[in-house]
C-alpha cells in the first residue's frame, strides 16, 4: 500500500522523460530539469548537517538521554521539535528512540511540520517578507501550529501508538505551542530573534559538518571519526533529486487538471489568485509563498503561512526524503501533513472573521 504514491510519482517521472525526448511538445520536461538541478542546493544543505548526525546522536546519547530518563517527556519529541527531518531530524531521532513507531512519529510527523518550520520556514520567510507583513505573517505561524497537536494525534493513532503515549507525545507540542503564542503576542521581536538563533546555529553545523567533510574527502585524513560516509549521503541527495523531478511533473499536471477547481478554490476561501496559486504551490515549496508574498491579500496571507507549517512540502523535497529513508509510513506522512494544514486554514479563516466581525462591531 506504501508504494502506491512512489508508483504514481514514478509514472509521473516517466511521462516527464517521453515528454522530454519527443522535444518539450507539453512543456512538462521543466520539471524533470527543476528536480536534478535541485541536487546542487540539496548537497549544499544536506551533506554537512547529515554529516556529523552520528556525532551529534552520540553527544545526545551520553548527556542528553540520562537528563529525560526518570521523564516522561520523550526526549526524540523535543529533538524533532527544532530540527527539519531532511536536515537531520529524522537522523538523530532515528538514533534515541526507543521503538520504530515512535521514532516514526517525531522523526518523520513532528520533525516535518514543527521542526521544519522552527528551523528552515520561519527563517527562511523572516528573511524575505516585508516587516510591515511580520505581524500577520506569525499569527498565521501560530494557527498551523495550534493545529498540529490535532494532526498528531491522528498520525499517533495510524502508527498504532497507545493512547496514553500519544498524548504524553504530544503534551510538549501543546506546551511549545502555548508559549510561541504568548511571546508573539507580548514579545514578538523576541520571538523573531529567538527563530533566527535557532537557523543560525543549525547552519553553523552543517557548515561545520561540511568543512570536516569535505576535508576528508579530498584528503583521506580524518579529524574526527564516525562522520556518515559521503557516498550514503549523496546517494539520498540523488534520490531525492530524482523523486522531486518526479513530484514536480504530478503537480504541474494536477494543476492543468484541475485548473478550473483550483480557481473555484480561490472564491470559496474569498483570497485572491497569486494567494491561491501560492497555496497550491507551497504542496512542493513553502519559498514561493514568501517570495509572492507582497501580492497576496492579507486574508491570503494569514491562510498561507498557516498552510505552510503542516501542509507545505508535502510533495516536495520532503516527500522525496521520506520515501527513501521510510516509505512504509509515506502515506501516514502525507495523510498527516494534509490534515493538520487544512487544519491550520480553518484556525486562520475562524480568525480572520472574528477579525472582521469585530471591526464591522467597532
Amino acid at each position: 500500500m506504501e508504494k502506491i504514491m512512489l508508483y504514481i510519482v514514478g509514472g509521473f517521472f516517466l511521462l516527464g522523460i517521453v515528454d522530454y525526448i519527443i522535444g518539450g511538445r507539453f512543456n512538462l520536461y521543466k520539471g524533470i530539469e527543476n528536480g536534478i538541478k535541485s541536487m546542487g542546493s540539496l548537497a549544499l544543505s544536506m551533506i554537512g548537517i547529515f554529516s556529523i548526525t552520528p556525532i551529534i546522536s552520540d553527544i545526545i546519547i551520553k548527556y542528553i538521554l540520562p537528563i529525560f530518563k526518570n521523564s516522561f517527556i520523550n526526549p526524540s519529541v523535543i529533538i524533532s521539535s527544532f530540527i527539519a527531518v531532511d536536515m537531520g531530524g529524522y537522523k538523530i531521532t532515528e538514533a534515541i528512540a526507543n521503538n520504530h513507531n515512535m521514532m516514526y512519529f517525531s522523526g518523520i510527523l513532528i520533525a516535518s511540520m514543527l521542526g521544519c518550520t522552527m528551523s528552515f520556514t520561519v527563517p527562511l520567510a523572516l528573511g524575505i517578507i516585508n516587516r510591515n507583513n511580520i505581524d500577520i505573517f506569525c499569527k498565521g505561524i501560530l494557527c498551523g501550529i495550534i493545529a498540529l497537536p490535532i494532526g498528531l494525534f491522528i498520525g499517533g493513532v495510524l502508527l498504532q501508538i497507545n493512547l496514553y503515549n500519544i498524548i504524553i507525545s504530544i503534551l510538549p507540542i501543546i506546551i511549545i505551542s502555548i508559549i510561541i503564542s504568548i511571546v508573539l503576542n507580548k514579545a514578538p521581536n523576541a520571538m523573531i530573534s529567538f527563530f533566527k538563533y535557532i537557523a543560525k546555529i543549525i547552519v553553523m553545523i552543517g557548515v561545520i559538518g561540511l568543512g570536516l567533510q569535505g576535508f576528508t574527502s579530498i584528503t583521506g585524513i580524518e579529524i574526527v571519526e564516525n562522520l556518515l560516509p559521503l557516498e550514503e549521503i549523496l546517494t539520498i541527495v540523488g534520490k531525492i533529486a530524482i523523486f522531486l523531478g518526479g513530484a514536480n511533473v504530478m503537480l504541474e499536471v494536477i494543476g492543468r487538471v484541475l485548473k478550473k477547481e483550483i480557481s473555484m478554490l480561490g472564491n470559496v476561501l474569498h483570497i485572491n489568485s497569486i494567494s491561491v496559486t501560492s497555496l497550491i504551490g507551497s504542496l512542493a515549496s513553502a519559498v514561493i509563498i514568501f517570495t509572492n508574498f507582497d501580492e497576496l491579500d492579507d486574508r491570503g496571507k494569514l491562510i498561507c503561512s498557516a498552510f505552510s507549517v503542516g501542509g507545505a512540502y508535502v510533495f516536495g523535497g520532503q516527500l522525496g526524503y521520506v520515501s527513501i529513508e521510510a516509505k512504509e509510513v509515506i502515506l501516514i506522512y502525507i495523510l498527516v501533513k494534509l490534515i493538520s494544514g487544512i487544519i491550520g486554514v480553518i484556525i486562520a479563516i475562524k480568525l480572520n472573521n472574528k477579525g472582521l466581525s469585530h471591526r464591522n462591531s467597532n
